[in-house]
Order: structure tokens, then C-alpha cells, then sequence
């Protein structure tokens, strides 16, 4: 009887803990960073940082269209990245273009919004 009491007492600490993680996963916001970088002859990359953390790397081959920038389908448009909910300083630096002499950088402030996207644009003819 005491093991029953044990085994049950126990599943009921993994069914509470699953909910607690749950919870925390809701505080979460996505960014997505896109770039018109088809706009220059070169292979790079663009590498994203959000609070000094490097967060991801941005393909430099993707392609904007506005039909078809989403947070629900980012594939061949940008990087999605998650973060929990705040405001983060977000820093974007292009690696890797040996065609140009210019390398591009962006700096901006974002608010993640619980269970919300954000669309970010860097912009290559801008910094």
C-alpha cells in the first residue's frame, strides 16, 4: 500500500511540474529578422544578437516579398528566433562579404509581447 502511495504521489509531481513548464513556455514572443540582401552581389551572413547573446544566423540568401513575410511560415525569409517576453537591445552585424567594402550593422530596441511576433527589417541600402 505505501509503494501505491509513492507511485502516486510521485506521478502527481510530474503531471505538476509539466504544468509549471508549460506556463513559463507562454511568456515567450518571436522575432523575425529578414533582410533584402539579394539587393548585392554576395554570399554573407548576418549574425543576430539580442541582449549581447548571440541568438542566431540569418542566411543572407533569403528573400522578402510582402506577400509572404509571417511569422507562421518563416522558411527561405528570415530567422525566427523566441525569446521570453521583455525588452532586449538587439545588435545585427553581417560576417563573411569579401565582395563589398562596406559591412552593414543595425542596433535597434524591440519589445517581445507574450504569444505575439515582431518583424524585424535590416535593411541593406540602410544602416
Amino acid at each position: 500500500m505505501k509503494s501505491i502511495n509513492l507511485i502516486l504521489v510521485f506521478l502527481m509531481f510530474v503531471v505538476l511540474s509539466s504544468c509549471e513548464k508549460t506556463q513559463d513556455d507562454s511568456n515567450t514572443g518571436r522575432l523575425l529578422f529578414y533582410t533584402n540582401s539579394s539587393l548585392i552581389n554576395c554570399v554573407f551572413e548576418i549574425e543576430i544578437l539580442a541582449n549581447g547573446q548571440k541568438v542566431g544566423t540569418l542566411d543572407a540568401g533569403t528573400i522578402y516579398t510582402d506577400s509572404d513575410c509571417n511569422c507562421e511560415n518563416p522558411t527561405g525569409i528570415g530567422l525566427l528566433v523566441n525569446l521570453k517576453k521583455g525588452t532586449y537591445d538587439y545588435s545585427a552585424n553581417e560576417v563573411n562579404c569579401i565582395a563589398t567594402n562596406k559591412v552593414n550593422s543595425w542596433t535597434g530596441q524591440v519589445i517581445v509581447e507574450q504569444n505575439s511576433c515582431t518583424v524585424i527589417f535590416l535593411d541593406i541600402e540602410k544602416q
